[in-house]
């Protein structure tokens, strides 16, 4: 009887398989919190036909990763297309305003993605012959033409390089996964055929941005070197199960900043916005919304038939209007 499983449980590549399989098996829809591209690649090709047969929605990146920048992008293509119909999204840039730490789990995710044992292409990617993030679902049809160039922040950019928005912007951590997630819903929603992906997080000015990004990168030396990421490991950074106090929760937040500039020339932009540590108790919440959405909301989702999916190109606007019933903010600026 059951109609939606809604999972945290990381590292997912290690952890999830047998439940994504039992799911599509079943017809039960599906939402995670992952943010393991290969995984979710993986996932496209090896269960998205069995899916659309057993009518399961296969939906991962419903947390932090990266369900904020599939959606602003959904709502920006959306935007230009009002007036313009048949216009094609060009560019979207993302400023990301955020208070937050990871938690344990993420931690522990990042470090298996890298330190762990090397996987080995799977079988079904391969034999699909491009990346399954184009997959259609189609019968028959190869790659999507729509495609996505990321061309995120790398170090610090400057002030005033966009005309659309005057913040300094830093490299981000999940920008590469949050492009990816994009790719996943332009493939299906088709919001344009060559999409440019530019994403930062937000910096006071570019000395600001030059300080974080030098903490970043020896944080990174640290974590490289066996005995440093053991002593890190053993006793500063939090291990999976732990994480934020609640204090420290009540204190983050995540405002997304999106300006999306059509083939024609025409921009749009927005801010979308999340009261709390967008890692941790907005991370469930995001989640928890998907889930009901696709249990309670099925009339509106963008895909009626089962496969394997992205927020944005499955539950879209529906889920976008639970999560502001619940303390979130989008406007139009």
């Amino acid at each position: 009887q059951t109609k939606v499983v809604v999972t945290f449980a990381g590292p997912f590549a290690r952890y999830g398989n047998k439940l994504v399989a039992a799911c599509v098996a079943a017809g039960v829809d599906y939402c995670d919190i992952t943010g393991e591209m290969d995984w979710v690649r993986e996932n496209i090709a090896r269960y998205d036909d069995a899916a659309r047969k057993s009518g399961a929605h296969i939906v991962s990146l419903c947390g932090h990763d990266s369900l904020p920048w599939d959606l602003m992008t959904l709502m920006l293509s959306k935007k230009l297309r009002e007036e313009h119909p048949e216009s094609d999204l060009a560019r979207v840039d993302m400023w990301d305003d955020i208070r937050s730490a990871p938690s344990g789990g993420t931690l522990e995710t990042a470090f298996d993605i890298m330190f762990g044992k090397k996987r080995s292409t799977a079988p079904e990617v391969t034999a699909l012959g491009f990346d399954p993030l184009l997959k259609t679902g189609v019968t028959g049809e190869a790659a999507s033409s729509h495609k996505v160039s990321a061309q995120n922040v790398a170090f610090v950019e400057r002030s005033g390089s966009s005309r659309l928005h005057s913040e300094t912007r830093t490299f981000f951590v999940m920008a590469g996964c949050n492009a990816s997630a994009v790719k996943r819903s332009n493939a299906l929603n088709k919001y344009g055929t060559k999409v440019v992906y530019r994403e930062g997080k937000t910096a006071s000015g570019f000395v600001s941005g030059l300080c974080s990004m030098m903490g970043l990168s020896l944080f990174g030396l640290a974590i490289f070197f066996p005995p440093t990421r053991y002593l890190l490991r053993r006793f500063a950074l939090p291990k999976p199960g732990e994480g934020a106090s609640e204090e420290s929760m009540a204190k983050g937040y995540l405002v997304v900043t999106g300006a999306g500039t059509a083939a024609d020339g025409r921009t749009a932009k927005a801010c979308l916005g999340f009261p709390v540590d967008p890692g941790y108790k907005d991370t469930a919440r995001m989640a928890v919304e998907c889930g009901l959405t696709l249990a309670l909301d099925g009339n509106s989702l963008l895909r009626k038939e089962g496969g394997v999916y992205t927020p944005g190109a499955c539950q879209g606007e529906a889920v976008l209007s639970r999560l502001l019933n619940t303390g979130s903010t989008f406007d139009y600026v």
